[in-house]
């Protein structure tokens, strides 16, 4: 009996696990899933580049709280009534966009200290 985890091939999320008689290469998987031997907990690891990586799900939570810090500092940049000039708006959509998608851009991120942020536009 060999035990494994499906996981997203591009996230490295864990999907699940089982225990099967057969190959791993004759799980059926759907798109953009792998599979890999043993059985690894949901929310403790990811599988990146094939590996289990342990990882802390506090982190996230630290790095919503800090996203959502700098996002709420920089709202005044969106205001009808801001002084900045339509090109700096852009640039503060686009940094404030970055500061959404940080979860996404940062998917292999293991720990705070991994995560970039974006900088802030001068």
């Amino acid at each position: 009996m060999i035990s494994y985890t499906k996981y997203i091939t591009s996230t490295g999320v864990i999907i699940g696990s089982g225990s099967t008689n057969v190959a791993l290469s004759d799980i059926p998987l759907e798109t953009n899933q792998s599979v890999i031997e043993g059985v690894y907990e949901v929310g403790t690891y990811k599988i990146i580049d094939g590996s289990p990586l342990e990882q802390s799900v506090d982190f996230w939570i630290a790095v919503r709280i800090e996203r959502n810090t700098l996002l709420t500092e920089s709202d005044w940049t969106q205001m009808s009534d801001s002084p900045l000039t339509d090109s700096k708006k852009t640039e503060w959509s686009t940094y404030r966009q970055s500061l959404r998608d940080l979860p996404t851009s940062n998917s292999s991120a293991s720990s705070y200290d991994d995560v970039t942020f974006p900088s802030e536009p001068s």
